[in-house]
């Protein structure tokens, strides 16, 4: 949990931009410049844009303001304007976690700063696009795209700048926060940065912006280092500063810190405190990262506090920010946007080796033509001629050597998407039997504490039965870390398009365990719903051989959506008659398969989208509530990994019946 939440730390100071001033619009301005907008105008709107976006009440409006920017800059053709709109509206995306819209709009500045020959604004595209690709795991891209930044300020490239040590700050501040990742782990690397930082942006005009990052960056290596003394002092430091510089970003993360640095510290009150303000003013500022560090920092303040109720809440808070975040579709377009960005230097290279190797076949056929109408121009322009193919031949090999490099950077970025895949699944996936470990060790240590004070009193018959309890315990936690481990073994091999260890399981009481899971798990999000549970089980069935694991999480799947189902249609029932939401599950052998069944009482699935409901991606939930994968994954588990059916029989209103067929 503490790299994660450094991590993410880390990534909100790496997207630093102007601090935004407090200052009134100025309404009358905005009107006549729209009445007769100029290149001055496209400016006065990206101002705009940046107060409302540190306003709470009208934050949404600055992307509106930063739109209207792009549009006037493209109409006027002011490319400054364009790639300056563009790079406010980027930076806006990031903040609120928009990572694909983010990237999409950078890269597009990236060209034509490049193009404009505009080395400030690539500069500061860099900073951000760095960080993108340091949330989303391709250290490679980030390290690169850092590289480029350096090179920049090697060569001079930053002129007109009033702060001089503006540059040379800015990259110390972005080579602290890559060392300080976990997968670089080089934390001593990154104090030396963010010390110099620190005391040498003392001595200039953005004393203030320093203070943060150098401050925020020290609290953050204390932190790494457990030393929490320093660690909170720096922090304090740095949220003192973010709130005199009106940085509601900064400050948040930075009391984000706090909190869990006071958790560690086993200063619960002073860690929920924080923790507490940073979840209210992220929620209110749509800062979906600091959303989510918080939402975990209450979870295991109550976990702490064994109020698992609350926990099991803030955990499920947690899961889902970071699923708004780092969602699959996010990550496959940013690999995919990535890709598509090398594509098109890939063709560059070629265009400019086709171009050689043309001027090439000229340079032979004008020196021909040449030498058969005079000898000594032919002479003169041989002369010429090799000079430009020794230029031709140093060109061929960089263009070759920076082909080399750029298919390494795309072989590493597809294995990199590939590991994040399948990272995020197996996380996912082991989080339950994990639960269930921490909470019976936990038990079971208070249950020994017991045992050994009726062991002092001589009360051996109630310490037998406190025995037999951590007996149980101990069961239960064997059989949960053996469930985690099958799971893992089962991603590993879902991975590499197998079926799976198969083994033989009761299916009725498999059944039974996840049905109450599912139930529980829905009422530690909304305490409000009920409903009534009905089973059938065949006790006929004998125990059958099936991946566990991967029909547990067919079978959860669909008792998840019949549950969803139940309660949408309990919030606008219809009829005369009161509803009683209703969910049942069956089991039953029928000839040489075993069937199970899941049913609800919910609204039904209309007739134009029941050939659709097993496509990937395909969703009926509200933004963020489903991915569109769970009925697609629960077919291929069925059809493809047990050589079973999946079929559903449905009726409007009256609900839904979900059938799985296995063979026996």
């Amino acid at each position: 949990m503490r790299k994660q939440f450094h991590l993410l730390f880390g990534l909100m100071l790496f997207a630093i931009a102007s601090v935004a001033q407090e200052t009134r619009i100025d309404y009358r301005k905005l009107a006549e410049g729209r009445r007769n907008p100029d290149t001055s105008f496209v400016k006065f709107l990206i101002e705009t844009g940046d107060i409302y976006s540190a306003s709470v009440d009208k934050n949404d409006s600055a992307e509106a303001m930063y739109i209207e920017a792009m549009q006037l800059a493209e109409k006027l053709n002011s490319a400054k304007g364009l790639i300056s709109s563009r790079g406010s509206l980027a930076d806006y995306y990031f903040k609120k976690g928009k990572l694909t819209q983010s990237l999409h709009l950078f890269l597009q500045n990236d060209a034509a700063a490049v193009a404009q020959g505009d080395s400030t604004a690539l500069f500061n595209n860099l900073r951000v696009i760095t960080s993108i690709y340091v949330r989303i795991g391709d250290l490679a891209m980030a390290r690169s795209s850092l590289d480029r930044r350096q090179r920049i300020i090697d060569n001079n490239g930053i002129k007109g700048l009033k702060d001089t040590s503006y540059p040379v700050l800015s990259q110390y501040n972005s080579m602290a926060q890559y060392y300080i990742l976990p997968a670089i782990n080089r934390p001593d690397s990154a104090e030396i940065f963010f010390r110099k930082m620190y005391q040498l942006g003392q001595s200039t005009a953005q004393k203030n912006l320093w203070t943060q990052l150098g401050g925020g960056g020290l609290g953050g290596v204390y932190a790494t280092k457990n030393e929490s003394d320093s660690s909170i002092y720096y922090y304090q430091v740095a949220t003192k500063a973010a709130l005199e510089g009106n940085r509601a970003d900064n400050y948040f993360a930075f009391m984000a810190s706090l909190a869990d640095v006071y958790r560690k510290a086993g200063k619960t009150d002073s860690a929920f405190l924080y923790a507490y303000k940073v979840y209210n003013g992220a929620s209110k500022y749509s800062y979906l990262s600091l959303q989510a560090t918080s939402s975990g920092i209450l979870a295991n303040l109550y976990k702490t506090k064994e109020q698992y109720d609350s926990a099991v809440k803030y955990m499920t808070f947690e899961g889902k920010y970071k699923d708004s975040l780092y969602s699959r579709e996010t990550l496959k377009s940013i690999q995919l946007m990535t890709t598509e960005q090398q594509q098109k230097e890939l063709d560059k290279q070629r265009e400019k080796e086709k171009a050689i190797r043309e001027y090439k076949s000229s340079v032979k056929t004008y020196s021909f033509i040449a030498g058969l109408a005079l000898l000594l121009v032919v002479i003169v322009f041989m002369y010429r001629a090799n000079k430009q193919r020794s230029k031709s031949r140093k060109e061929i090999e960089t263009a070759y050597n920076n082909l080399k490099s750029t298919q390494a950077q795309l072989v590493q970025s597809e294995k990199m998407a590939s590991l994040g895949e399948l990272t995020a699944g197996i996380a996912h996936e082991i989080q339950n039997p994990l639960n269930f470990v921490n909470n019976f060790s936990e038990v079971s240590k208070e249950l020994l504490d017991e045992m050994k004070e009726e062991l002092d009193k001589g009360n051996y018959e109630d310490a037998n039965e406190i025995a037999a309890d951590i007996q149980q315990n101990l069961d239960k936690i064997n059989h949960h870390g053996k469930r985690a481990d099958a799971i893992v073994k089962g991603m590993l091999q879902h991975s590499r398009s197998s079926s799976g260890q198969k083994e033989p399981t009761d299916i009725n009481a498999l059944c039974d365990e996840y049905l109450r899971l599912s139930y529980h798990g829905l009422r530690a999000k909304d305490k409000l719903f009920n409903a009534t549970l009905k089973t059938d089980f065949d006790q006929n069935i004998e125990k059958i051989k099936i991946i566990p694991q991967d029909i547990g999480r067919v079978v959860m799947n669909l008792l998840t959506n019949a549950f969803y189902a139940v309660n949408e249609r309990s919030k606008n029932p219809g009829g005369l008659l009161p509803f009683e939401p209703t969910v049942s599950i069956t089991t039953k052998k029928v000839a040489d398969k075993v069937e199970i069944k899941v049913s609800d009482n919910g609204n039904g699935i209309p007739p134009n989208i029941i050939d659709k409901i097993f496509q990937p991606f395909f969703t009926t939930k509200s933004t963020g509530e489903g991915t569109g994968l769970g009925l697609s994954l629960s077919y291929d588990i069925i059809t493809k990994g047990h050589g079973g059916a999946l079929k559903v029989e449905t009726e409007e209103v009256q609900g839904s019946t979900f059938i799985i067929e296995i063979p026996a």
